[in-house]
Parts: structure tokens; C-alpha cells; sequence
């Protein structure tokens, strides 16, 4: 049997470092892993490939939401409050993207994301109302790059939102069964925006839709005080509250955000088995406040996080963001520890979405990065230099499925997008 035997002087697995380790790909996936030693006999007939101890092997980063079409907003439309930031660039920009356009700016969005170390990625897509076009447009990026993709396809309603963004329930549920059906690599789920840009009934229909062929479930909630305030005094909910009432709050649910949450919102969430997704970087960047991850990992909910705007898709820098930002909310050094961010970015955040990844031991896709360690103080651990110190350009090499998509500089495909992009930029603003 074809397969492949990867030698690595330093990986992390599972959290832990290990040297000397190694791991037998084949079909895209890791078959077997343990020490050297153990495989040397069972990949004596393989391809092989092998990493120095300058070199650290870690699972590939999990980034489990993103917009990618928002790179386009990037500087100049940077520090403005978010209701003139959604109207004034987001609705602005977004809406007048052509399918060609879409592919393009994606390119460019998933190869930074490769280039930073990031081998999945669940993308939050809401340019819907013209039909799957805009969609398969991602998808194929996605496929072109080599990322590993989620696509979460949003349903949207809201009188408010741009036109290119809205639809009925019904026509949303028929297109996003068509995408499954075509596309079932890219993992499409089903997003219903928020419960302010997607009616109670949309909301609705898009949980039965969940159970109905077992899909997550992705939604914006708890974002913003606004939201709470108005869900608060329009239905007597909170947010959390009403996503049960809605019968939307299970262990399909990937709640992304939850930041503005009460007491019975936490055991709500984490007795209905849902999911959270944090953004720390686009939190900061739009000013919505800081998600209680201290808290909800205490109670047990699974989290994952994300690189929501993509000012800077980096799960480095967010892993690093989600520490500090609890440390200052708690006042504490000791409060979110490196190797419980770095589990956001990788087991863990698969786990949020509902898939596997995000660790080299057998059963897991052959997704990995390789850094480059010489960085790395010889007193220093690891994971603690990764969290608190790593740079994306560490980075040498991207591996998804086994197969390297990324070798240390742009592709000629990443560097004609990241030209296309900056076209597309300069006709739309």
C-alpha cells in the first residue's frame, strides 16, 4: 500500500513535545504515529520525508470562522465604530462582488491563511441571494489553494440587509442542499446570520434543517451589548435565550462570539452542548468587548477560535490575542495558560466545528506546518514560544492532507490573486 513515512525531530502532539516522532500518511489521513523507532519497520517500504530538530512539526491551525471577502476592507476603513464600519465599508464593498471576483479575493485570503500555518477554515458566506454562484466561486478557491474548508452558508432575511444578501427560507434551504450534494468536501453547514438579520421563522427552519441532514449549525450571537439589549426588549430573551426558544441552542449550535452573556446564558450553553467560537483579534478591532473564556472552558464548552475579519488571518496571533485578553479581563498571569490557547487553535477549535484535525496522532488528516525553530529560545518550551512569541513567518511549509501546499513563498497562483485582488480593490473603491 502507497503511503508516505514522516520523520520529524520536534512535533507537538497533543500538546505535548515529542522528538524523534513520526507518522505514516496515507490517503490523506495519518494511519499510524509513535516514535520512530516503533514505524521505522512499518514505513521501511514508503516514500519518506523527513524534518530536522531546527524544524518544529505542529498540527495545522483550525480557524473556525471567517469572512474572507472582508480583506477588502482592510486600512481604510480601519478605526471606525461598527455601525458606520458595516454600512459605510462592508455593505458597500461586499454586494457588488462578481463571482469572478469572489475567487479571486479568496485566492488571496486562503493563501495567507496557508502562508500563516492555517490548513482549515470555516468560512462564513453570505452573498447568497443570486444563487450558489458566489459559493461554488469559494469552494473552488478553496480547492485551488489546497485550504481544507467549512463552508458555512448563511441564510439571511433582514429587510435591512443589502439585497445580494437576502432570501427565504425556503429557497436558502433548496440552494444550500444543492451545494451539499455537489461539493460534500467542503463540509457546508448551515449559518442563519444572527438573530438580527435573520427572522425567528428563518431561524427556525434552519435548525430543522440541521437535524435534518446533520449538519452544524453556525450563528453570530452575542456579539454586541446592542443586540442583548434590543433581543431583551423585542422578545424578553436574551440572545442565548431566545436561540433555545428558537430551538437553535444543541450540540449542533456553533455560537460565534458570546460575549454579552448572563449567568443562565453560561449554563444554557454549556448544557446544550453547543459550541463557542471566539474572534479576540476582531473583537478588539471592531470594539465588541471580550468573550469569558475562562469561564465557559471551566464549564466544559467546547471552543474554537477565528479570525472573523481577517484584518490579519493568523491563529498565531490570535492564540496569543485569547491569552492575554483574559488575563487583563481577570487580572490574572495565571488565568487562560498557552497550552489551553494553542488548544483553541487546534483539537479543540476542530472540535468546535465538528470535525477531525488539529493533532498528529492516527485517525486525524494529514494536516501539519512546519516551523521553523531556530527561533525558539533553547531554554524556552515550545508551545510557550509558539503562543506568546511565534510569527507567522516561521512558517515553512503547509501540508494538507498530506500533500505540501505551501513551501515557504507565495505560489504563482497566490501571487497573480494577490494582483487580481488589489484590481478588484481599486475598481470597487
Amino acid at each position: 500500500m502507497s503511503g508516505e513515512l514522516v520523520r520529524c525531530g520536534r512535533a507537538l502532539v497533543s500538546g505535548a513535545l515529542r522528538e524523534d516522532y513520526a507518522f505514516i500518511v496515507r490517503d490523506g489521513a495519518i494511519a499510524a504515529a509513535g516514535d520512530f523507532g516503533e514505524l521505522r519497520e512499518a514505513g521501511r517500504n514508503l516514500s519518506s520525508r523527513t524534518f530536522p530538530s531546527d524544524r518544529l512539526v505542529v498540527p495545522g491551525f483550525i480557524n473556525g470562522h471567517s469572512h474572507a471577502y472582508q480583506i477588502l476592507l482592510r486600512g481604510w476603513a480601519d478605526d471606525w465604530p461598527f455601525a458606520r464600519w458595516r454600512t459605510e465599508a462592508l455593505y458597500r464593498v461586499v454586494p457588488k462582488l462578481t463571482p469572478d471576483d469572489v475567487y479571486w479575493t479568496f485566492v488571496c485570503a486562503f493563501s495567507e491563511m496557508l502562508a500563516a500555518g492555517i490548513t482549515t477554515v470555516a468560512e462564513f458566506f453570505y452573498l447568497n441571494a443570486a444563487g450558489n454562484e458566489h459559493a461554488q466561486a469559494a469552494i473552488r478557491a478553496a480547492r485551488d489553494v489546497g485550504i481544507r474548508i467549512v463552508l458555512a452558508r448563511t441564510w439571511m432575511d433582514a429587510e435591512y440587509a443589502p439585497p445580494e444578501f437576502r432570501e427565504s427560507a425556503q429557497t436558502a434551504a433548496q440552494r444550500t442542499r444543492a451545494l451539499m450534494e455537489r461539493y460534500p468536501e467542503a463540509n457546508v453547514c448551515v449559518a442563519p446570520h444572527s438573530l438580527h438579520a435573520a427572522s425567528h421563522s428563518m431561524i427556525r427552519a434552519a435548525a430543522e434543517f440541521a437535524r435534518e441532514f446533520d449538519c452544524m449549525l453556525h450563528v453570530h450571537v452575542a456579539e454586541a451589548k446592542y443586540e442583548g439589549e434590543a433581543t431583551l426588549r423585542d422578545s424578553g430573551h436574551t440572545p442565548i435565550a431566545l436561540l433555545d426558544e428558537l430551538g437553535a441552542l444543541n450540540e449542533r449550535c456553533v455560537a460565534i462570539h458570546a460575549i454579552y452573556l448572563s449567568d443562565d446564558d453560561h449554563r444554557r450553553l454549556a448544557a446544550s452542548g453547543a459550541r463557542v467560537i471566539h474572534n479576540p483579534m476582531t473583537n478588539q478591532y471592531l470594539g465588541d468587548g471580550i468573550c469569558d473564556v475562562v469561564r465557559l472552558e471551566s464549564m466544559g464548552v467546547t471552543m474554537g477560535l477565528g479570525t472573523d475579519a481577517n484584518v490579519r488571518p493568523s491563529l498565531i496571533g490570535e492564540m496569543r490575542a485569547a491569552a492575554l485578553l483574559q488575563k487583563i479581563a481577570y487580572l490574572d498571569g495565571a488565568s487562560l495558560p498557552a497550552e489551553q490557547a494553542y488548544a483553541l487553535g487546534t483539537a479543540q477549535g476542530a472540535r468546535a466545528l465538528g470535525i477531525a484535525g488539529g493533532d498528529l496522532v492516527a485517525g486525524t488528516p494529514a494536516d501539519y506546518c512546519v516551523l521553523d525553530a531556530s527561533r525558539i529560545d533553547p531554554w524556552s518550551p515550545p508551545l510557550k514560544a509558539l503562543v506568546y512569541r511565534g510569527e507567522d513567518a516561521w512558517v515553512q511549509a503547509t501540508f494538507v492532507a498530506g500533500r505540501r501546499v505551501y513551501v515557504g513563498e507565495p505560489s504563482a497562483l497566490a501571487a497573480r490573486a494577490r494582483e487580481e485582488t488589489a484590481a478588484i480593490a481599486t475598481r470597487l473603491l
